[in-house]
C-alpha cells in the first residue's frame, strides 16, 4: 500500500436488538471523489445488501465527547 492508495472505509455496530450492521464507503474505481455507499446486515453467516448509492466527499473522523 503507498500514501496514495485509496481504502474502503468501515464502520461495524451492533444494535440495541442485537443486529450486526455494517457501512461501508467503497471508492468509485473511475471517479475519485465519489463512494458507494453499501449498509449490510450480519445474517445466517455472511453479510446481506441492505442498500447502497452512490455518494461523494466522504470525511472519516473521530473527536471526544
Amino acid at each position: 500500500m503507498t500514501p496514495g492508495t485509496r481504502c474502503e472505509e468501515i464502520v461495524e455496530f451492533t444494535t440495541q436488538s442485537g443486529t450486526r450492521r455494517r457501512i461501508r464507503f467503497v471508492p468509485h474505481p473511475s471517479n475519485d471523489n465519489q463512494y458507494q455507499r453499501i449498509e449490510e446486515t450480519w445474517s445466517d453467516q455472511q453479510w446481506r445488501l441492505v442498500g447502497q448509492d452512490t455518494v461523494g466527499d466522504v470525511d472519516h473522523w473521530t473527536r471526544p465527547i
